[in-house]
C-alpha cells in the first residue's frame, strides 16, 4: 500500500499530532498554546504586512535579481508564526490555570476539546497562510498556493476560518463560567 503526501494527510496527521501533545501537556498548557496562537497571527501578519509593503513593492517584483518573492512573504509569515507561538508558549512570563474539574473524565473531554480547537486554530491558520491570506489590514494578498482543489479539508478549514478563530476563545469563555472549584492549599506554620 502506497501513501501519497496531500493535504488531507497532512491535515490530519497535524491534528492528531497537536490533540497527542495536548493531553501530554495538559488543559493549562494547552490553553498557553492557544493564546499563543493569537499573539502570533497578530504578528506574524503584520511582519508580513511591514516586508510585502517595504521589500515587495511592485517594482521590486519586477526586478528579476529581487531575492523576494510572493513565495518568500508565506514562508516569512508561517516561519514567524511558528517561532511566535513557540518563544511565547516556552518562554512566556504568564501562566494559565484554568479551575480543576473533579471528574477526569471532564477534564480528559476539555483537554481533548481544546486540544481539537488549538489543532483547528493552528492549521487554518497555516493553510489560510499558504493560500496567500491575509488576516489584518488591507495589504494585498500575495500570490499563494490553491490547496483547496485538492483537498476537501484544506477547503473547509480555510473557508470556515472564522469559525476556527473564534472558537477557542469562545470556549475558554465558556469554560470559565462553567468551570470545576480551585483546589485550595492550606499553609501550616
Amino acid at each position: 500500500m502506497q501513501v501519497l503526501p496531500t493535504w488531507d494527510l497532512f491535515i490530519l496527521v497535524f491534528f492528531a499530532i497537536i490533540i497527542a501533545y495536548s493531553f501530554i501537556i495538559g488543559r493549562n498548557s494547552t490553553l498557553k498554546i492557544v493564546i499563543a496562537t493569537y499573539l502570533a497571527i497578530l504578528t506574524a501578519d503584520g511582519f508580513g504586512n511591514l516586508l510585502d509593503t517595504y521589500f515587495l513593492t511592485p517594482a521590486s517584483l519586477a526586478d528579476p535579481a529581487s531575492i523576494f518573492g510572493s513565495e518568500s512573504l508565506i514562508i516569512f509569515k508561517i516561519l514567524i508564526f511558528v517561532l511566535v507561538i513557540l518563544l511565547v508558549t516556552i518562554r512566556g512570563s504568564f501562566f494559565v490555570a484554568m479551575d480543576r474539574e473533579h471528574s477526569i473524565i471532564i477534564n480528559l473531554v476539555t483537554t481533548g476539546a481544546f486540544g481539537f480547537l488549538s489543532a483547528g486554530l493552528i492549521v487554518s491558520t497555516i493553510l489560510v497562510y499558504i493560500s496567500g491570506g491575509v488576516f489584518v489590514g488591507n495589504a494585498v494578498a500575495a500570490v499563494g498556493v490553491d490547496i483547496t482543489t485538492d483537498s476537501l479539508l484544506a477547503g473547509l478549514m480555510t473557508e470556515n476560518y472564522d469559525i476556527w478563530f473564534a472558537l477557542p476563545a469562545v470556549a475558554f469563555v465558556v469554560m470559565s463560567f462553567v468551570g470545576g472549584e480551585k483546589d485550595e492549599v492550606e499553609v501550616i506554620e
